[in-house]
């Protein structure tokens, strides 16, 4: 391999290692002897079996991958879940970069795999329900949620669209908030860091009789350690549940959340080089007040089957200047999305089979105003208004079956019928655009014994063009005509433990093709949104985690993605067989856990991606590819009775580094050139907590 390039030499390893790992798995758990043990005790075709034995660290229970309550292992999607311990770890505020990383398949652009930032790829659900505006998804969601309210996080990676509607390309992040305890239970903390970091809050929680209770507020002042990274956010939520007998319920949550951001701006490279932490624009922000509330009610229809009624409202309000575009107007976005969905639910004792129906109703109100101006005097005259508004229609059904004990298949399919009604500021511009699409799947799982088992998945979805494509741009020719994206993609995994426990992994391998893709296209005076691109993300995402020592633990979240254009022709452009900008071929994240008493806790984190391209031509940077350093983490925790504390340092060795890096070649909006988003210097904090029950 002496003639090989580095980067193709690290590309072949890891794909042998990945390889090796899956053989060595297939032939340990087929040579196990629990595997004739276990298929000599299975029960015949159409009866209950016992319920499979709960996996280390990966969760037993999905509730986003069909909408009900399912074990992992009966599930053919690649699913993530990032449980209550992980949230505790971490202690995050900034999610993609202290959370996501932690797990495959994120990536370093808005999208879960596929890192475009200007594509809504991913689908953000609070409890199951659709809280943000239709065609606004983003990985950073969960921030916009009270962080001290989450049970849990659950991912779905790939198209999720026959149950979640469109723009579930790239998946889905549901998050779930915490339900009370049986018991009382109370709380007070607070940390404090370098950059004037302060953040506290106080919690109660407890059930009494037929009703549970939970209240959280939270507050986080921040300066940052970069030039205008300046963070506050006050979050309030509470929850109430009360059963009226064992198969009824009706949930209640309210959440609000403002928030005021700095935002630097991204440096050129020479003003990189000489500060890394300084800010390229002096006025960016974005002011945010977010009101949201859920209602619930859940009832059993006899022992198998269930009917769940949920509507979500959410409230949006921001203010701001953008910091993407140093010349971008004050904006104000009012933001209304309502959403309900029922479903229901039906076991069935023969073939343990199961039938669940639904359906899906959207609504979201959009006003856009901009000013002619970056300021917010309320003199400056009004520039551009939108009203926009986004109405979605969507029964689902999905099918699951076991035709043989060990073996689970589900097959299902949602048509969506979606229509956008804009118009503008003088109403010189009305228009209409409608889309529908019937959108199937099928999955299978195959148990190889009770803790390991195989899957495969085949998804569709569809994605709706957005606002500025159809309606809204003022910088691009825009058409309410464009046809919808498609996307078709295969998966298959394997997920289980070995050693006694010790050992627990999930490895999936998925392609993803997506035709139709709205693009740019370079045109002579004014360029234009048009269908012409079409892209195809594959890869390997595997979670391993291993104990070969009471009190010691490694953890790994790797990914492989080969992320290219199959057809990209924009005017005189063609990057038909180029990587997408951003798209590094590996992401590791590994961490090693030391507990040397009960009481104490000590984790290193290391965080590496190899190089990538930093623009969609591969060639025209004259520096060739960005190769961000390695990135460390160490987080301290020790707990005794009551009480808890805590220190973190991020960025250890305190890095100069780049979150992302992007190259542009000169044109009518910008110098070109290399553009840096600089990420954080080393941060530390310490925080402490009282908890009494």
């Amino acid at each position: 391999m002496e003639n090989i390039p580095k980067q193709k030499k690290t590309v072949l390893l890891f794909t042998r290692i990945h390889r090796v790992f899956v053989l060595t798995v297939v032939i340990l758990v087929s040579k196990s002897p629990t595997v004739l043990a276990d298929a000599d005790q299975e029960s015949s075709v159409g009866e209950v079996q016992e319920p499979p034995i709960e996996r280390q660290e990966m969760g037993m229970i999905s509730v986003t991958a069909s909408r009900v309550a399912e074990a992992i292992k009966d599930t053919p999607v690649a699913i993530e879940i990032i449980d209550q311990q992980a949230l505790e770890t971490v202690k995050f505020v900034d999610s993609r970069d202290e959370l996501l990383n932690r797990i495959p398949g994120n990536s370093l652009s808005r999208n879960l795999r596929i890192p475009i930032g200007g594509k809504n790829y991913t689908i953000n659900l609070l409890d199951g329900m659709a809280v943000r505006s239709f065609g606004r998804g983003t990985n950073g969601f969960i921030d916009e949620v009270n962080t001290f309210d989450i049970e849990r996080v659950e991912v779905i990676k790939g198209p999720a669209s026959a149950l979640y509607g469109s723009n579930a390309l790239g998946g889905v992040i549901n998050v779930i908030t915490r339900d009370p305890p049986s018991h009382p239970e109370y709380r007070i903390w607070g940390e404090l860091g370098n950059n004037d970091r302060v953040r506290g809050g106080v919690s109660a929680a407890g059930s009494r009789d037929d009703l549970g209770y939970f209240f959280d507020l939270n507050g986080l002042d921040y300066e940052g350690g970069q030039e205008r990274t300046a963070l506050e956010r006050k979050t309030v939520s509470g929850k109430l549940i009360r059963d009226f007998d064992v198969d009824a319920s009706l949930s209640l949550r309210a959440e609000y959340l403002e928030t005021s951001e700095e935002s630097p701006g991204s440096l050129d490279q020479a003003a990189f080089d000489q500060d890394w932490q300084q800010a390229a624009i002096d006025d960016a922000y974005t002011d945010q007040q977010i009101l949201s509330a859920t209602v619930g009610y859940v009832t059993g229809l006899g022992p198998q089957s269930e009917v769940e009624i949920k509507y979500a409202v959410r409230s949006h309000e921001e203010q701001g200047m953008p910091s993407w575009n140093a010349t971008a107007d004050y904006g104000e976005d009012d933001m209304l999305n309502h959403n309900l969905v029922a479903t229901y639910h039906r076991d069935f004792d023969r073939y343990r089979s199961r039938v669940i129906v639904g359906m899906d109703l959207q609504r979201s109100h959009v006003e856009e105003d901009s000013y002619d101006a970056r300021s917010s005097d309320s003199n400056i005259e009004l520039d551009r208004s939108w009203n926009i508004v986004a109405e979605v229609a969507s029964p689902f059904l999905q099918y699951e079956i076991s035709p043989v004990a060990p073996m689970r298949v589900s097959l299902g399919a949602r048509y969506d019928r979606v229509t956008y009604d804009a118009n503008n500021l003088d109403h010189s511009l009305d228009d209409r655009a409608e889309f529908s699409n019937l959108t199937p799947k099928a999955g299978a799982t195959y148990e190889l014994n009770k803790e390991n088992s195989l899957w495969f998945g085949y998804n569709t979805g569809f994605v709706v063009p957005s606002r500025s494509a159809l309606f809204s741009s003022t910088r691009y020719i825009t058409d309410p005509d464009l046809k919808s994206e498609k996307a078709k993609n295969i998966d298959f995994g394997l997920r289980g433990r070995l050693m006694a426990g010790r050992l627990t992994y999930d490895v999936a391998l998925y392609d993803t093709k997506i035709r139709d893709m709205v693009v740019i296209e370079d045109r002579p005076g004014m360029d234009a949104y048009v269908n012409a691109g079409e892209i195809e993300v594959k890869g390997v995402e595997t979670s391993l985690s291993y104990r070969p020592l009471d009190g010691l633990r490694f953890a790994l979240a790797h990914t492989y993605a080969r992320n290219k254009y199959r057809e990209y022709v924009t005017g005189s452009n063609d990057y038909s067989g180029n990587y997408l900008a951003a798209s590094p071929l590996h992401h590791l994240n590994a961490r090693v856990t030391w507990t040397p008493r009960a009481e104490l806790d000590l984790e290193l984190e290391w965080d590496h991606l190899s190089a990538y391209h930093t623009n969609s031509d591969n060639s025209t940077d004259p520096q060739g590819q960005y190769e961000r350093p390695d990135l460390f983490h160490l987080r301290v925790s020790y707990g005794t009775g009551p009480w808890s504390l805590w220190a973190h340092a991020l960025n250890l060795f305190d890095k100069q580094y780049a979150e992302r890096v992007s190259y542009s070649v000169p044109s009518r909006f910008s110098s070109g050139g290399r553009s840096f988003t600089s990420g954080t210097e080393r941060s530390l904090y310490a925080g402490v907590s009282y908890t009494w029950r």
